[in-house]
C-alpha cells in the first residue's frame, strides 16, 4: 500500500505505542506500510486515539479525514483510496465500532464492557491473556445498533476465577474488530 498510493499523495502509516522496537519490528513485517514505533505517544494523542488499537485513518492530499476503523482491515483501507483516486465526489465515512467505557481499570470483581455498534452486526467479545490465549468468550451473536453492555465476573471459560494481571478485549463484528486493554487486580 505505501508503494502503490504513496506518489499519489496517501502515506498509511501505523502507530505502535508502548512497546519495544523488536515488537514494532515484527508488527512492520507483517503489513505493506510502515509503523511508527510512538513511544512518547505524541502521533496517538494527536489522532485522538482511544483506548482501542489498532486506529485505522484514510487522509487525502487536502489532509481531509476520509475514513477511520478501529481494527486493521487493509481491504477496507484500500477501498476508501481506491474511491478517492477514482474521483467519487462523496467518500462514505465507515462508522466505527468503539468501546465506550470498559468500567473501572483496574479491575476489582466484575467489569461492565460498554461499547457502540453503527448498525446491528452478528458479534463476538472475547478476553485474551497477554499470551494470546482466549480466556473467555463473553457473547457470541447478533447485537443491536447503539449502546451495549457486555458484563464479565472475571471468570475464564472454564469457570475459573482468572489471576491478576493484563488482559485485552476484543470486539469483533467479522468487518471490523476493536481491541482494549484491562488489568485485573484482587
Amino acid at each position: 500500500m505505501y508503494d502503490e498510493y504513496g506518489s499519489q499523495g496517501f502515506v498509511p502509516i501505523g502507530i505502535d505505542i508502548f512497546e519495544s522496537m523488536d515488537i514494532t519490528k515484527t508488527k512492520a513485517s507483517l503489513y505493506s506500510f510502515p509503523i511508527l514505533n510512538d513511544l512518547s505517544a505524541r502521533s496517538w494523542s494527536l489522532y485522538d486515539i482511544s483506548n482501542s488499537i489498532p486506529t485505522n485513518y484514510v487522509i487525502d492530499p487536502t489532509d481531509t479525514v476520509r475514513y477511520r476503523e478501529v481494527g486493521f482491515t487493509e481491504a477496507s483501507i484500500r477501498a476508501i483510496i481506491e474511491l478517492y483516486l477514482t474521483g467519487v465526489e462523496e467518500t462514505p465515512v465507515v462508522q466505527p465500532i468503539e468501546f465506550t467505557s470498559i468500567g473501572a481499570n483496574p479491575v476489582v470483581g466484575h467489569s461492565a464492557v460498554r461499547f457502540t455498534l453503527p448498525k446491528a452486526a452478528n458479534v463476538s467479545m472475547r478476553v485474551y491473556s497477554t499470551s494470546g490465549a482466549l480466556v473467555r468468550t463473553l457473547c457470541s451473536g447478533q447485537m443491536p445498533a447503539g449502546a451495549n453492555t457486555v458484563n464479565w465476573d472475571l471468570q475464564d471459560n472454564a469457570g475459573r476465577t482468572v489471576g491478576n494481571g493484563l488482559y485485552l478485549y476484543e470486539l469483533n463484528t467479522g468487518s471490523q474488530v476493536a481491541q482494549a486493554k484491562v488489568s485485573v487486580l484482587k
